[in-house]
């Protein structure tokens, strides 16, 4: 999904996390003297300099109190050798300790080092081949005599499409109604004597109703304490304040936090909402170069909504208009894992930017139904067309449907129409993140977790990718992605049919340095008015974006079902198309890798089943659907099931005259109604099974 466009820059005040109280410090800067680096061509024209951390990169948040500094080490001219400095950190002219900065000296690319905050002066030097040591330069840190920053996060994690939002902005507080939030607080105070302050907390809407905290900051030392706010007397949005003050009472910093207030919305167990999720900020949309906001309630059709499918694991899956109706788990941390749709490659002749669903942001193309929810089975469709960056379509289009179970497990069905020489790709993960969420601060280290269905070897990778052991891993694999670093579950798809790795998307570089784990755009979701680009920009700021972290491209599984016939296509033109049909497994759980592999097993090798009361239909097993499709013809169904590795949660498609069951037993052990859920068509059964079992149904005649 990525095609080069150049996206324009937006921007943003405040960019920075911490809050500075003195004037902004000029920038030192170190280089090679003529004298030092004549004789060493490996380090003329080596500079570096002392800036603030960048934004993208770590720490964030209260960490970057005290570590806002870099040592950042560049060189104009050179061949890409990878050199050794060494830094030398000293405190009140005492060494405390000694880093190695590893340092390509290619021309556009820099090292960065984070200073401490222990740290108030620092040294630079290499050794060449010869073992001699080149001083690059000594310096002063110009840190700020103080430093503060507040982070604020509800007293209770709450999934937010639960309180009916979405991607709610990081930088923002949502609270539900009467609840408090924890305000975690970091300051240093590196002026020479201890100073006493007042960390004062209250709401807009309650001027009067405030939370106090006494503050000592010794000389040197940073301190991080947590404390209470009050409770917001507001209806749907406040703003939090929070206060330092000196003991003579004059305020020394502040920080204003813009709040979403809401209620929980009534959510099922298990079943589907039918909902118009709540986006505060207005839409990012530019027209001619410029930011002409959209207010977000009167971006689509009155009669469109939003769709959360709710599983009693507490996943959600959500089919939102500011994502183009593309499907995305929605993480209680705020953040969003879609597996992709059918994008077509090629040929796109004649097309501005890429043609995709999720350029259809006004819905035109895009549909949604709840076809089937019953308490056994929920099954949603999303219809759509892939347009280009001004709506104009190719005719093909495509149809995925979504079967979910009480075990949170479910099946992806892509069936696609198109013409028989178009190249498609189906299938990727991409991250979404809400506004202001830096990709490098929510993602975890080692997201992407992988088991071999054949062996169950497991292997984990990082972000960016580092090596490429992973890709020596026997197919087919299951892929679990884990959507943020606090987030227990992870986002999982398996085929089986899919017999080749994916490829991690290259990190994106800022002032030469890594930025991203992977790709990076703010084209998509919501957002409108600017093309896919391959860079960073302010507009993360402004909205939110996506991350695509690794892609399968045109390296698609073998389809279910795959012929050519002469139909319509969407534009009505009689022709022939190709119809192609594929299915995954999906789901997101905390579930541990051998329970994933059994899991997998039982979906790809289902079980030999004896029936005695009923007859086996001549399709017995629909992947589509994983479900075994039975006909009983008495009152008493008998099923032996041999599975042949392992059997999880086995769906029963059953045709019978009989709605009713009266009994269902397993192994002589009569199950209670929640081992079950049975719609009078499908049966589910909570079993793990990995050796034959008796089943045995009674129904009511």
């Amino acid at each position: 999904m990525i095609c080069l466009r150049m996206l324009p820059v937006f921007s943003r005040p405040g960019l920075q996390s911490v809050f500075l109280l003195l004037l902004t410090f000029p920038f030192c800067r170190g280089v090679v003297t003529e004298a030092s680096a004549t004789g060493h061509p490996a380090v003329e024209n080596i500079q570096w300099t002392i800036e603030k951390s960048h934004p993208w990169r770590p720490p964030f948040g209260l960490d970057r109190v005290g570590n806002s500094l870099d040592v950042v080490i560049s060189r104009s001219e050179g061949k890409g050798n990878l050199l050794k400095v060494e830094m030398i950190c000293l405190h009140k002219g005492r060494e405390v300790r000694r880093l190695i900065i590893p340092f390509s000296n290619k021309k556009n690319e820099a090292a960065r080092q984070n200073i401490s905050l222990d740290v108030d002066e620092v040294m630079l030097t290499y050794k060449d081949d010869r073992g001699k040591r080149i001083h690059l330069g000594r310096r002063k840190v110009p840190f700020e005599m103080f430093e503060c920053e507040a982070v604020v996060q509800p007293a209770t994690i709450i999934n937010p499409v639960d309180m009916g939002t979405i991607l709610v902005p990081a930088d923002w507080l949502l609270l539900e109604q009467g609840e408090t939030s924890l305000i975690r607080f970091a300051a240093i105070n590196r002026q020479k004597d201890t100073r006493k302050f007042i960390l004062t907390a209250w709401f807009t809407s309650s001027p009067d109703d405030k939370t106090f905290l006494d503050l000592t900051l010794p000389s040197g030392q940073k301190q991080t304490v947590t404390f209470t706010s009050p409770v917001s007397k507001q209806g749907e949005k406040d703003v939090l304040h929070i206060t330092l003050a000196d003991n003579a009472g004059m305020q020394v910093w502040k920080k204003e936090v813009q709040v979403m207030i809401s209620k929980r919305i009534p959510t099922p167990a298990f079943g589907v909402v039918e909902t118009k999720l709540r986006y505060d900020v207005p839409i990012l949309n530019i027209v001619n170069g410029r930011n002409e906001p959209l207010m977000y309630n009167k971006a689509w059709k009155d009669d469109q909504s939003d769709y959360i499918v709710c599983l009693p694991n507490g996943s959600r899956w959500v089919f939102w208009r500011g994502a183009s109706y593309i499907p995305i788990w929605a993480s209680k941390y705020n953040t969003g894992l879609s597996y992709e749709w059918a994008e077509r490659i090629s040929p796109n002749d004649g097309f501005t930017d890429c043609p995709e669903p999720l350029m259809d942001k006004e819905l035109r193309y895009g549909k949604v139904e709840v076809i089937e929810s019953t308490p056994s089975r929920i099954h949603v469709r999303w219809s759509y067309q892939s347009c280009d960056f001004n709506y104009k379509v190719n005719g093909d289009f495509a149809r995925e449907d979504y079967y979910f179970y009480p075990d949170g497990t479910g099946t992806r069905v892509l069936t696609l129409t198109s013409i028989p020489e178009a190249e498609y790709e189906l299938a990727e993960f991409i991250l979404l993140a809400s506004q202001a969420s830096v990709p490098l601060d929510i993602m975890p280290d080692n997201p992407l977790r992988l088991i071999s269905f054949n062996n169950g070897e497991k292997r984990w990778v990082s972000l960016p990718e580092k090596d490429t052991l992973w890709k020596n891993l026997p197919e087919p694999v299951i892929y679990s992605m884990k959507i943020h670093r606090d987030e227990p579950m992870s986002a999982f798809s398996f085929n089986p049919l899919l017999t080749q790795k994916p490829f991690a998307f290259a990190p994106f570089y800022d002032k030469g340095v890594t930025v991203t784990p992977a790709y990076w755009g703010g084209h998509w979701p919501l957002n409108q008015g600017f093309n896919t680009g391959r860079s960073i920009n302010e507009s993360l700021w402004a909205g939110p974006s996506h991350n695509s972290l690794v892609t399968w491209g045109a390296k698609r599984p073998d389809p279910i079902r795959s012929n050519i016939v002469e139909t319509r296509d969407a534009l009505g033109a009689v022709k022939k198309m190709k119809l192609e049909t594929w299915t995954w497994l999906i789901g997101m759980t905390d579930a541990s890798e051998d329970q994933l592999l059994h899991t997998a097993i039982s979906y790809a090798e289902p079980p030999v089943l004896h029936i005695r009361g009923g007859r086996a239909r001549p399709e017995t097993y629909s992947s589509e659907r994983k479900a075994l499709q039975v006909i009983a013809e008495d009152a008493t169904l008998n099923i032996q099931i041999r599975p042949v590795r392992w059997t999880i949660n086995p769906v029963f498609e059953i045709s019978t005259l009989h709605t009713n069951i009266t009994s269902i037993t397993l192994n002589g052990k009569i199950l209670s109604q929640s081992d079950y859920a049975w719609d009078s068509k499908t049966l589910w059964l909570k079993a793990s099974l990995d050796k034959p079992a008796d089943l045995k149904i009674v129904f009511a005649e």
